[in-house]
């Protein structure tokens, strides 16, 4: 077969039509959008981009302090880690087979009742504390929590992921944190999402909907809030961290204790027009974040921050910034001969594969880490860089072996053509 009938083939016909390869470009270019947003949904980050995101999330707010962080009157945080009592433990039967420590009742009794002398002085109490275990003094308590107002108490799921509710009867959110395994005795908190399973709003979320009056509408891939389209799963941010806590003393954090022993007028100072964040922040509540470990009742506070502030909001101007990434990067797989892959062949003058393996592949990392970079400095959003990477490399190299594959089938038909005029001779 000539060179002329093999450039008549569909698929050389098509590269040389500039428009058309601009518009396969742009098809794929919205492929890779509605995955990336599918991909967003889902709890799994790969475990060799946790570290970039680590980076540009320190660089980006730890170090350059690009973040802006909320008022320093805002929350008031008290830790009840050490405010214990035991009560008895009973099996599945019923049966008390010990003891177990919970979280003292009395001293939360005696917190609510102080707030309910007031109770709009303060903006919102949250309670993240597991009260699984009965105690003789819950009837006390139960009385206080129906008497307070902006109050929300945290549970959690258990078995097969059905919620697991308190044996009190209280105003609930879910506070469930989903964690990524990163070995066998190591999880991490990456991805938050306003609402988990079919129904399930979160106990930031309900925060949120309570002070603002407003309803979360919730779409596939993404959700409206406060006129705001969201993402509804997104690599959480930290705009608190324990340093602000503990070291730096950048928000009023105070031991159940320390303000149980203030007079009324004290307390009432403490708590006015604040969003009050009550749970283990020294303990066992801990999780590692991208910032190291910090305390879960923390992690739902910048959840509820986050979502406050719309910091997870997603913007047309977003979605060009990908769609024209997108369109680029694909012109450039899909394309046998555009001018990046005629630069890399010059510059990398070699035909070994490993090389044009290596060319390929670093390439497109290096193609999305920026992307990614550039999207969290200017959106605020995280990018996959691996899959990615790895659908538009499998797409350049499923193209070139089936150019090559066409290639050899010609030059085969092009010898039995010669052979046979050959013999005819």
């Amino acid at each position: 077969m000539t060179s002329e009938k093999k450039d008549n083939r569909l698929i050389f016909r098509m590269q040389r039509n500039k428009s058309l390869m601009w518009g396969l470009s742009s098809i794929n270019a919205v492929i890779m959008m509605v995955g990336l947003l599918f991909y967003m949904t889902i709890v799994y980050v790969m475990p060799d981009e946790i570290l970039l995101i680590e980076l540009m999330s320190a660089t980006k707010n730890a170090l350059f302090k690009a973040e802006e962080k909320p008022p320093k009157d805002r929350f008031l945080f008290v830790n009840c880690s050490w405010e214990k009592d035991l009560t008895a433990k009973v099996d599945t039967n019923n049966f008390v087979i010990g003891n177990v420590d919970i979280t003292n009742r009395k001293s939360i009794t005696k917190f609510l009742s102080l707030l309910n002398q007031k109770p709009d002085n303060h903006e919102f109490l949250l309670v993240d504390i597991r009260f699984y275990d009965k105690s003789e003094d819950d009837s006390l308590m139960e009385a206080e929590f129906q008497k307070a107002k902006n109050t929300i108490v945290s549970y959690h799921k258990g078995a097969n992921n059905a919620p697991k509710y308190p044996v009190v009867d209280v105003p609930l959110g879910l506070s469930d944190l989903q964690v990524q395994e990163l070995n066998h005795e190591e999880t991490i908190t990456l991805k938050y999402h306003l609402m988990q399973g079919d129904s399930l709003k979160t106990t930031p979320l309900l925060i949120a909907e309570q002070i603002y009056g407003d309803t979360l509408e919730r779409g596939y891939f993404f959700s409206k809030f406060r006129g705001n389209y969201m993402l509804n799963g997104y690599i959480l941010d930290y705009p608190i961290r324990p340093y602000d806590l503990f070291v730096a003393n950048n928000y009023t954090y105070i031991q159940m204790h320390e303000l149980l022993s203030m007079p009324p007028f004290l307390v009432e100072d403490f708590t006015k027009d604040r969003i009050i964040v009550l749970g283990d922040f020294e303990d066992r509540d801990i999780h590692k974040t991208i910032y190291g470990f910090m305390p879960g009742p923390l992690i739902l506070t910048n959840a509820f921050i986050t979502l406050e502030k719309g910091y997870n909001k997603i913007t047309i101007g977003f979605f060009i910034f990908i769609f024209i990434c997108f369109t680029f990067i694909s012109h450039k797989a899909l394309t046998f001969r555009d001018p990046i892959t005629v630069f890399m062949q010059k510059f990398f003058d070699s035909d070994h594969f490993l090389v044009e393996l290596l060319q390929d592949s670093l390439f497109y990392l290096l193609y999305f880490a920026v992307m990614s970079v550039i999207s969290y400095t200017l959106f605020n959003i995280h990018l996959t860089i691996l899959v990615l990477s790895f659908y538009m490399y499998a797409l350049e190299q499923g193209l070139l072996f089936y150019k090559e594959w066409i290639e050899e089938k010609d030059a085969e038909a092009e010898k039995e053509v010669d052979s046979e005029e050959l013999q005819e001779d």
